[in-house]
């Protein structure tokens, strides 16, 4: 979708429709899903996160000596992040859900979200 702002100084100003995708997955998927976003022309950015949720409590320890400290965390997964034109989303989670999947109920989540702004740098 594109919408014409308006002119500056004679420049058109053209602002496109964007969405951030936003998927947790499994960390031993994550070869997957990047090369089925690749087939698709899509660049991602991702990285591991820890979570506090239900299942199975890891531990982290850190600190020196006496002063240890514990934090228990349940899942460990990798976050996939894309910010792509508001017409691809739908081709784009459907890859994501089809690479990602894991058999069970908890292999993962797709949040997609409007992108307000946009610089680039």
């Amino acid at each position: 979708m594109l919408c014409l702002l308006g002119t500056v100084h004679n420049v058109i100003m053209i602002i496109m429709a964007m969405k951030r995708i936003e998927a947790f997955i499994a960390s031993e998927k994550t070869p997957y899903v990047l090369s089925a976003l690749e087939t698709l022309g899509l660049q991602a950015t991702f990285y591991e996160s820890k979570g506090m949720g239900k299942g199975e409590k890891y531990t982290v320890s850190y600190g020196k000596g006496s002063g240890t400290q514990r934090m228990a965390y349940s899942s460990r997964t990798i976050v996939i992040s894309i910010v792509d034109d508001d017409s691809r989303v739908k081709e784009a989670v459907s890859a994501i859900k089809q690479a990602a999947s894991t058999g069970t109920s908890s292999g993962g989540i797709v949040i997609v979200s409007s992108v307000d702004d946009l610089t680039v740098i």
